[in-house]
């Protein structure tokens, strides 16, 4: 039986190519104000944005993180979510890590929402790892029905 040895590629300038165009695509998505979902560049939470006929609601994954830890702010049609997701472990010399696969680190997320909203009505909470953010719209863009009468 033949013993094969495996040195790697012959050509690994192929992956910067390969590399080189995943930065251009990021780019061109960033440039198009299309954001990443997360990556290995950061710590973005999953959100889910859906509107209602008073307004927007956003949901955001932030599991393990305390209440304090979490910053929102809203300014016209933007809703930014602000935090700091740490994850420790035993540090006393005797523990070795052998995998570690969930993100730490600083976030900033800014979200564009179609219109402007009420920003003295919004309201948050936090439960189980989920932030409930929901965003009123101003009366002029809430729906209003009309009376008709007859003459």
């Amino acid at each position: 039986m033949a013993r094969l040895s495996w040195s790697g590629f012959a050509h690994p300038q192929t992956w910067d190519a390969f590399e080189n165009l995943r930065r251009e695509v990021d780019q061109l998505f960033a440039r198009a104000g299309h954001e990443r979902p997360a990556s290995s560049h950061g710590v973005y939470p999953a959100v889910n944005l859906y509107e209602t006929a008073d307004g927007f609601v956003l949901t955001a994954e932030l599991p393990g993180m305390k209440l304090e830890e979490i910053e929102l702010a809203v300014h016209g049609n933007r809703l930014t979510i602000r935090g700091e997701r740490k994850i420790s472990y035993p540090d006393d010399g005797r523990t070795n890590l052998h995998r570690r696969e969930r993100a730490a680190g600083q976030f900033r997320r800014a979200i564009e929402l179609p219109l402007a909203i009420d920003s003295e009505k919004v309201e948050a909470s936090y439960r189980n790892g989920v932030l409930l953010v929901k965003l009123p719209k101003p009366a002029t863009h809430r729906p209003r029905r009309i009376e008709v009468k007859p003459q």
